[in-house]
């Protein structure tokens, strides 16, 4: 069970509650539920004396000069989740759902500054832990002031409304709500903004993304070991000391990860062995043309380079996810050791929206290195092997000419690749005023995340075509010859995916593939 008390909720923590139904409880201690229990007092207290309150005794964005009476505040937060009730497009799946449920927690119950009764938190413990969760459709949020509409999903499921995923189904809130015994919780005040004021969707979004993302750059670098491999690359570019002159992390990471497959490879050479046995010597002579290169290609040679960013952008991603996942982000606050109220922006979701940009971005880069090596690989004028890696075909063979091989499959690679860099404009230029011009800079992180974990999926594709492909080579060349750990993985694959004789459709293979790498512990 995790505890959830708004300080130190991880990414992993989202994973295991969101994708293995983790259940979840609040602190036992004292001295949390007295501070929930003081907010609370300190803003009821606070709107009794007559003080207009942003969003509990004024209405909300642009129209807060609009004041109600205390005895309407309850309602006006029941009003601000129906009005909301706009969002559109595709749902959120079930598992992103429920980290969105478990970040809105994590952000309402932390210092108490949200003033939420302790019933609330309760509320949604129980959803969580009943697995009843809010349909959420994806469409809505500018990211500022948070993640207003798609929020509302969860703040009128907890008053009965609307509808969730339930064993499978979605199914009307009530519905739910009856064969599980729980009576619906009306909203009262602020805690319709408490709720829907944050950016606990685009968050949520980050979390699990930044998990898949994670994977994708030990693939990357597998994939660069396997390809140096194929083309009887050197050892140089990923030896430690290399790395360590150029300073960068991620670089020794990725450098580290592919030397320590390729240290095993009969295939791949130490650089003083080539220079021995590749090399024709002088011997006098004015000129020699060289049949082996002394060097290998940039999608090689480069590849830590690149893959490395990557590895040092999840960094840098991850600890402004981190952090958001942890933070009050709701408007207005509470400060109860000061005795203040505070009217802020903490709602806008710049560093989620940041770390996204950034993220998608560096996938593109190691997308495109993905693209270049399958070239390197499938196109037998670099690698010695056959022309898109078709069978070794004598003239005379009955399917010589009729053999295509892998042509199609780069070409799919190649789209798929394109297709991801349309992903990298920064969304967070495309803000721009709403309204009514109080919200006349937003965030548009939740669009962002959104795009992040599109582009994903994407990737995920594209590396297990060109895993595919490799496989094939690695067959054509010589399995006994490649390095332990490229064996496991071909091993792996072709129980999925056999050898590629005459041509056949592999888009069921890729697919099965794709799905694969996201899930197996040679990657993990």
């Amino acid at each position: 069970m995790k505890t959830v008390c708004g300080n130190d909720l991880t990414i992993e923590d989202v994973c295991d509650v969101a994708l293995r139904g983790e259940e979840v409880g609040l602190p036992e201690d004292k001295a949390f539920w007295e501070t929930l229990e003081k907010s609370r007092k300190f803003l009821e207290d606070y709107i009794a004396t007559g003080v207009p309150t942003y969003g509990v005794t004024t209405d909300f964005g642009d129209s807060c000069h609009n004041q109600i009476s205390v005895e309407k505040a309850g309602e006006l937060q029941r009003v601000i989740c129906t009005y909301h009730g706009i969002g559109l497009g595709p749902k959120f799946d079930h598992e992103t759902a429920r980290a969105v449920v478990l970040a809105r927690l994590n952000g309402n119950v932390k210092g108490g500054h949200s003033a939420i009764r302790p019933q609330l938190a309760r509320m949604m413990v129980t959803l969580l832990n009943k697995d009843i969760i809010p349909v959420i459709p994806q469409l809505g949020s500018v990211g500022a002031s948070g993640d207003l509409t798609p929020l509302s999903y969860l703040g009128a499921v907890i008053m009965g409304q609307r509808e969730v995923y339930y064993k499978g189904k979605v199914v009307p809130t009530m519905e739910a709500f009856k064969a599980e015994g729980i009576e619906p919780l009306p909203i009262e005040a602020k805690e319709g903004l408490a709720i829907m004021n944050g950016t606990s969707v685009m968050t949520a979004v980050a979390s699990l993304a930044w998990k898949k993302a994670e994977r994708l750059a030990k693939i990357s670098d597998f994939l660069t070991a396997v390809t140096s491999e194929i083309t009887r690359g050197k050892d140089t570019p990923f030896v430690a000391k290399v790395s360590e002159i150029k300073n960068h992390r991620g670089q020794c990471e990725s450098a580290a990860y592919v030397y320590d497959i390729i240290k095993d490879s009969k295939r791949v050479w130490r650089y003083e062995d080539f220079l021995k046995n590749q090399i024709e010597k002088m011997e006098g002579k004015g000129f020699v043309a060289q049949t082996n290169k002394i060097q290998d290609r940039y999608s090689i040679r480069c590849a830590p380079q690149i893959t490395g960013v990557y590895r040092d952008t999840l960094r840098f991603a991850r600890d402004l996810i981190t952090e958001e996942l942890n933070s009050a982000n709701d408007n207005p606050l509470v400060d109860i050791e000061a005795g203040r109220l505070y009217n802020t922006g903490n709602f806008y979701g710049g560093h989620i929206c940041a770390a996204c940009d950034y993220m998608r971005t560096a996938l593109a880069n190691i997308a495109d290195l993905s693209d270049k090596q399958a070239e390197v690989i499938i196109d037998g004028k670099f690698n010695g092997l056959t022309e898109n890696l078709i069978p070794f075909t004598p003239a005379d063979h009955p399917r010589a000419g009729l053999r295509l091989g892998f042509k199609a499959a780069q070409i799919t690679i190649s789209a798929i690749r394109g297709e991801v860099a349309t992903y990298c404009f920064p969304v967070s230029l495309t803000s721009a005023p709403t309204e009514a011009l109080n919200q006349d800079k937003v965030s548009m992180g939740t669009i962002s995340a959104r795009k992040w974990a599109e582009q994903i999926e994407l990737v995920f594709l594209q590396f297990a075509t060109h895993l595919l492909a490799a496989m094939q080579a690695v067959d054509l060349a010589g399995y006994e010859d490649f390095a332990p750990f490229t064996k496991k993985v071909h091993d792996e694959v072709r129980k999925m995916s056999a050898f590629v004789e005459d041509d056949r459709e592999l888009d069921k293979e890729a697919t099965a593939v794709a799905e694969w790498l996201k899930t197996t512990e040679l990657f993990a």
